[in-house]
């Protein structure tokens, strides 16, 4: 138990106790973060196709600058920004296909499977661990085994989540990981930096472009 509170348990504690309190850790935060994954993809593949559909919106009202010349003449000439809105249109089409090529959909719902799965040998030990006065020792050492092998194989059939999603579980969880709020919010903004800043730089960048090259001189 946690010494500052005898109440509150920490991650430590169950390391510190029998194979099937280990175990009853391992399956815990390897669901926590299975479904963190799970969320982090949905939220990815509804940011990056919002984020193609506007880059190429953009991109159409960069080309249409030279069309009606409302851009500054101080900033580029007609040849340049034609050049530069068939340069943008390649490195779109490229990203484009990088981003499908991600499957992001796909991967969500085998995460979220994987979380399920994990979600049912989760309460099996759980309902076990609460029927300990009828259990002998071989009981919980054959218990123990079968949910180990379980486990090893529902994470053999999925594919490995990402290091971020396990750090937001335990910033979830801080105060079973013994993070103080400094520590759990620098792992948030991480894992801000790690996913969707590179899109909403992409989505608010491109604005802020489009006004400078069509802004009049003063």
């Amino acid at each position: 138990m946690s010494k500052n509170n005898p109440e509150q348990k920490t991650y430590l504690d169950y390391l510190d106790k029998s194979y099937l309190e280990e175990l009853n850790y391992k399956i815990w935060s390897t669901k926590g973060a299975r479904f963190n994954a799970n969320e982090r993809l949905i939220s990815l593949s509804r940011l990056s196709n919002l984020c193609i559909s506007l880059l190429n919106s953009y991109l159409i009202g960069i080309g249409l600058l030279s069309v009606y010349s409302i851009y500054n003449s101080n900033v580029l000439n007609e040849n340049t920004l034609a050049y530069s809105v068939t340069c943008l249109s390649i490195i779109l089409l490229v990203f484009s296909q990088l981003e499908n090529a991600k499957n992001m959909s796909k991967q969500a719902k085998d995460f979220h499977n994987c979380a399920l799965e994990l979600s049912q040998l989760y309460n099996k030990l759980r309902i076990f661990k609460t029927l300990k006065s009828e259990q002998t020792e071989n009981d919980k050492i054959n218990f123990a085994e079968k949910i180990a092998s379980q486990y090893e194989q529902i994470l053999q059939k999925h594919e490995n989540h990402d290091a971020i999603d396990h750090e937001l579980f335990k910033s979830f969880k801080r105060k079973y990981h013994k993070l103080n709020i400094l520590e759990a919010t620098l792992i948030k903004l991480k894992y801000y930096f790690k996913t969707a800043f590179l899109y909403h730089l992409l989505i608010i960048a491109p604005p802020i472009l489009l006004f400078w090259l069509i802004r009049k001189p003063i």
